[in-house]
């Protein structure tokens, strides 16, 4: 098989300076069957890849948004 998943796979380990946890195939098998794949850890997460997550920011980290945005971003600093 000459999946280009693979060759991406193997691609990002070298490039990260990482060993892949498992081997390309059954990690694309994983993914296929709907799980996530930490690459780092080796975690699997069942039925993962379509969970949706709401996130909401803190007051504090409200207020770093906002001077990134006023500061940072538009070069008032």
């Amino acid at each position: 098989m000459n999946d280009p998943r693979i060759t991406e796979l193997l691609a990002w380990a070298e490039q990260e300076g990482v060993q892949l946890p498992y081997p390309p195939e059954t990690i694309l098998h994983l993914e296929e069957t709907g799980a996530v794949v930490d690459l780092r850890t080796g975690a699997i997460l069942i039925g993962e890849a379509d969970a949706l997550y709401t996130w909401a920011l803190t007051p504090a980290g409200e207020a770093l948004a906002d001077w990134l945005n006023g500061e940072v971003l538009h070069g008032d600093a």
